[in-house]
């Protein structure tokens, strides 16, 4: 193996790396359609906005008040909370806000010499949650075991005058491009609430921030160049900390890697160089450190480590350098304790694997997932085009490696919500009345949905698809769907008391069927089945007026057994109807908890009901209610709540009029 792909499982490969983006930017994308109301607009900055997966790494984000905006030129400041860009007297890089309309509250304003500011010190503190600490320009926190850094910043749109030397300085070899350099003036940049620690005004002055910018700079950059800012990155963390903490910083780094990838070819960033790039960064941070001067990329006025620097640690960080250049890239890696990583007994998948599964996946995805919830609960009929569109993409970026995406891990995440987005996308298809563009956008993002949830998920998305089939009228097709799942889960495997193997029955059943164990595992632990109320049409009408109440928990069995029992009725074949409901009856007496039995008699008297049998049907549903008085609390309150409601409705609508 060599060593570019040694590097490229400890980091990611060029795929995965695309892969990582992709869920920031998605998780952007609905963060900000959630939050649109609220004039928030998040952005993802950082070593996880850049693609660059650490385990540990803290959360970056800067939220953007979007209703309110930095302006360079006085006569701009039109609006309310407008605030004009004063540049900083001592410090290059910083700049005071001005409140030109003294629209902003007297706790996050400081007066000079009659003139309100605001307090960059003060602002933090009206931003800052219960147990939070400032950090830079961040409140910083922990939520689980992820930590987080959430900088509360303000939009400028107009590129700071300050930085037009970044704009129109000579490039001789086209990096960034005119393009790039066009899209970045045009976003702008942002403040935030951090002063130069030198300045005599640092509690109310503001940073100018170019974050949005690099990470533009970074997802232009090819794989060598990925790679060496991760050994970078990798360096400092592992190696030059240890023995000198608190002077460098990884901004330091990319700064370096910004000014030679602007004055070197592409040609020059090829893997099979590695080790002379990595270098050439090395001997030009040796410069900036021998110097005492590392400009910033965008405003290179701005010297960034004059306050790092002192008499005492120069000679110790030149020293390290020097010999950090004279080793080869494995002696670094072997330093910074990660040699393991580059056994080369290890594929490059499974290595890979091991380092995104429990920091991409359950992070990204998950955080993904939320955003997406969020957005769709919140999604206006007519605006489902918009997230089709990005649902589309989601799906297409979940199967991009369908070896690496575990079952399990695409089990759980349907389990926790794609489930109720198929029903809502269904209950939204299903009532439309005509054929039109908005419906064809629904059943576009409906269908991949259902594909997906087919193949990764056990019960859940079995049953989603056969009841999908059943509502629109595909008969044959859900009863494949429900008879395959039926011959996979035979009813005494499934221990319905919160879907545990019941271990004996498991292994007389499944074991010694050639199945691999992870195949086993999954289709012995089938989940309950959530028919929710919130999307009545998706689900056939006997079940509506018991939804009317609350969501009803169905156990796998006899929601596939009520489903199949349906098709038949629909067929009118009596002979299997009465099979379907001997089966749903019989599988009573494997039940052990009282709300799956409450819910499975609740069945039979739907379809004692819909058979017109309506004595019986009052006298399941009337067993049902008394069983659900012995339930403890507080389940015993919402199971007797629908089965009362529904027995009322029988009784005193159906049954008084046949009598």
């Amino acid at each position: 193996m060599d060593l570019s792909t040694r590097l490229s499982c400890l980091f990611g490969t060029e795929e995965y790396v695309t892969m990582r983006r992709q869920l920031v930017l998605l998780r952007e994308t609905f963060l900000n359609h959630i939050f649109r109301e609220q004039k928030i607009h998040h952005i993802c900055s950082g070593s996880l906005g850049e693609g660059v997966a650490y385990p540990r790494s803290d959360d970056d984000v800067m939220i953007c008040l979007t209703d309110r905006r930095v302006v360079t030129i006085y006569r701009e400041a039109t609006e309310a909370l407008d605030v004009l860009m004063v540049p900083c007297e001592f410090s290059a890089g910083y700049c005071r806000l001005r409140d030109v309309r003294g629209s902003y509250p007297y706790y996050v304003v400081h007066i000079i010499h009659d003139i309100p500011f605001l307090s960059s010190s003060l602002w933090k503190q009206q931003f800052a949650g219960e147990g939070q600490y400032f950090h830079g320009p961040c409140s910083s926190g922990v939520i689980g075991t992820t930590e987080f850094d959430v900088a509360v910043c303000i939009p400028c749109y107009n590129w700071p005058d300050i930085a037009n030397g970044w704009v129109i300085r000579d490039r001789s070899y086209d990096w960034p491009t005119n393009e790039m350099i066009q899209n970045i003036v045009r976003n702008g940049c942002h403040v935030v609430p951090i002063g130069d620690p030198d300045s005599p005004c640092y509690e109310h002055e503001w940073r100018i921030s170019f974050s949005l910018a690099e990470r533009t700079l970074m997802y232009s950059f090819n794989h060598t160049q990925f790679l060496v800012y991760n050994l970078l990155r990798l360096t400092l963390k592992r190696v030059i900390e240890k023995g000198i903490p608190n002077v460098f910083c990884s901004y330091f780094m990319k700064t370096t890697l910004f000014y030679i990838a602007e004055k070197t070819s592409i040609q020059f960033w090829q893997l099979h160089d590695l080790e002379v790039c990595f270098k050439t960064c090395l001997s030009v941070l040796y410069d900036y450190v021998d110097n005492v001067y590392c400009p910033n990329y965008f405003i290179p006025e701005y010297n960034m480590i004059r306050r790092k620097i002192n008499h005492t640690n120069r000679h110790k960080i030149l020293d390290n350098l020097r010999v950090l250049h004279t080793k080869g890239i494995v002696d670094i890696i072997h330093l910074s304790g990660e040699s393991r990583c580059l056994s080369a007994t290890l594929s490059p998948i499974i290595m890979e694997w091991k380092l995104d599964r429990e920091f991409m996946f359950s992070y990204h995805l998950h955080f993904a997932y939320e955003s997406i919830e969020e957005s769709l609960r919140s999604l206006p009929h007519d605006n489902i085009q918009y997230c089709s569109f990005h649902l589309d993409k989601f799906w297409h970026l979940l199967n991009c490696k369908p070896t690496l995406i575990h079952s399990k891990l695409i089990n759980m995440l349907w389990n926790r919500g794609i489930n109720s987005y198929c029903l809502m996308l269904m209950d939204l298809h299903l009532v439309s009345s005509k054929r039109n563009k908005h419906d064809y956008h629904l059943n576009k993002s409906l269908k991949p949905l259902l594909r997906i949830g087919y193949r990764a998920d056990v019960t859940t998305g079995k049953l989603t698809m056969a009841t999908y089939m059943y509502m629109v009228g595909k008969i044959e097709s859900a009863l494949c769907v429900v008879r395959q799942l039926l011959s996979e889960y035979p009813p005494y495997v499934i221990d319905a008391s919160r879907d545990e193997i019941k271990s004996e029955a498991y292994r007389d059943a499944i074991c010694g069927r050639g199945f691999t164990m992870d195949y086993k595992i999954r289709h012995a632990c089938a989940p309950r089945y959530d028919v929710y109320k919130d999307f009545l049409n998706a689900f056939p009408s006997p079940l509506r007026i018991l939804l009317y109440v609350n969501t009803v928990q169905f156990d796998s069995l006899t929601y596939s057994y009520f489903l199949e029992w349906l098709c038949h009725d629909q067929q009118q074949n009596q002979l299997l109807l009465k099979k379907s409901l001997r089966c749903l009856i019989n599988h009573m007496d494997d039940l052990e908890v009282d709300g799956d039995i409450v819910y499975n008699r609740m069945c039979v008297g739907i379809i004692k009901y819909v058979q017109g049998e309506i004595q019986s049907a009052c006298r399941w549903l009337g067993s049902a209610y008394v069983i659900a008085h012995t339930l403890p609390p507080p389940y015993n309150k919402e199971v007797s709540l629908s089965a009362v409601t529904y027995i009322a409705c029988l009784l005193n609508k159906t049954f008084q009029s046949a009598t």
